[in-house]
């Protein structure tokens, strides 16, 4: 039985969403597949959820394929445009 890349990026990248959504209800996180790249961004409500978050992935896709753009909320809050 062999696995098709294609079908490998989107088990990963449905297994990231559900992990990531089912322990982190406090952020707003989207997950995507960028090549064999983990992609994550959004906002996460502190600096432990963002931890858990590319942990989860890591752990998933492995440490070398996650790539993290989540910014904090707080961090959103003191930046004033200029």
């Amino acid at each position: 039985m062999s696995f098709e890349p294609e079908s490998l990026a989107h088990d990963q990248l449905a297994s990231v969403q559900a992990a990531v959504s089912m322990e982190l209800e406090s952020s707003s996180i989207s997950v995507r597949m960028v090549g064999r790249s983990v992609l994550l961004e959004g906002y996460v409500a502190d600096y432990g959820d963002r931890e858990k978050a590319t942990a989860i992935a890591a752990l998933i896709a492995g440490p070398e394929n996650v790539n993290d753009r989540m910014r904090d909320r707080d961090e959103m809050a003191y930046t004033s445009p200029e």
